[in-house]
Formats: structure tokens, sequence, C-alpha cells
């Protein structure tokens, strides 16, 4: 009898599915031709906020970068909006560099980070502060605008 009944709830369950899954999405979304490595983001309309969002890439079974926003605006078709954007490359030898701003754009076509507000590079024995930053995720290499503060740390020892 309990088989029979579980048999039942599940295929009223698979049904609904089927019923839901029969709806279909306007012809034209917002993001028809972006890359399709962020296929969700083709699903949201222009002005939709998402708070706390995280994008990741790998290379291989390897985590090779990772993007954190406080929140995300979807501005334009081809370009989001990050609050408090923070950048972690990784490299192959457990090499890390961090890269914190306060607000920019990502435009989905380039692979392009572009911020016009203080930036802030942080690595194991280098930091950079700047007023903005272009980052191509792509190849993950950028320049920090400047007028920019590097600040070197060198190992402290006693002879």
């Amino acid at each position: 009898m309990m088989k029979l009944l579980s048999t039942c709830i599940l295929a009223t369950a698979m049904h609904g599915m089927a019923a839901q899954a029969d709806t279909s999405l306007p012809a034209a979304t917002p993001f028809a031709g972006v890359d399709k490595k962020l296929p969700m983001l083709e699903l949201l309309p222009v002005g939709k906020v998402l708070p706390k969002v995280s994008l990741s890439r790998y290379e291989g079974p390897r985590l090779s970068m990772l993007l954190t926003a406080s929140s995300v605006t979807v501005a334009a078709p081809q370009e989001i909006a990050a609050s408090i954007l923070n950048i972690y490359l990784y490299g192959k030898d457990n090499q890390t560099s961090r890269l914190f701003t306060r607000a920019a754009s990502y435009f989905l076509d380039k692979k392009l980070v572009v911020s016009h507000t203080e930036t802030t590079l942080k690595e194991e024995n280098i930091s950079a502060r700047g007023t903005g930053l272009y980052l191509d995720t792509d190849i993950k290499r950028g320049i920090i605008l400047g007028p920019v503060q590097t600040t070197i740390r060198t190992d402290q020892r006693n002879k």
C-alpha cells in the first residue's frame, strides 16, 4: 500500500514538473547572443538586482578566478554592475592576488571588468591602491588606474 502511495505522489510531482516545463519563454531575451558560460543571465531582465553573487572560473579541475559581489544589477544586455566587488585570482603555485573595489561594471561580451572607484590589489609581498581598474578576465591581466600608491614588503632578516 505504501509503495502504491509513494508511486502516485511521485507521478503527480513529475506531472506538475512537466506542466511547468511546458511554459515557454519569449523568443527575444535581453541576453541573446551572450557568452554561454553564463547561461543563467539570459533569463534576467534589465534592471534585475541579485544579492550576494559569486562567479567562478576553472582551468581544468583547478579554480583560477572567483568574483564575488554584495549585489549585481543587470545594467544592459551585455553589462552587469557590481557593488563591493572582490576578485580573487589563483595562480598555479598557490599564489593568490586579491582585488577589491566598491563598484564595477562587467562587460559579458568583452570579459572586461571596469571600475572608476578606489581599487586595492593585495598579494603576498606587494599591495597597490589606485583610482580604478581595467581587468581582462579572459587572460587575468589588467591595470590599476593612477595615481597608484604601491607598497612592497620584504622579509626582515637579522644577520
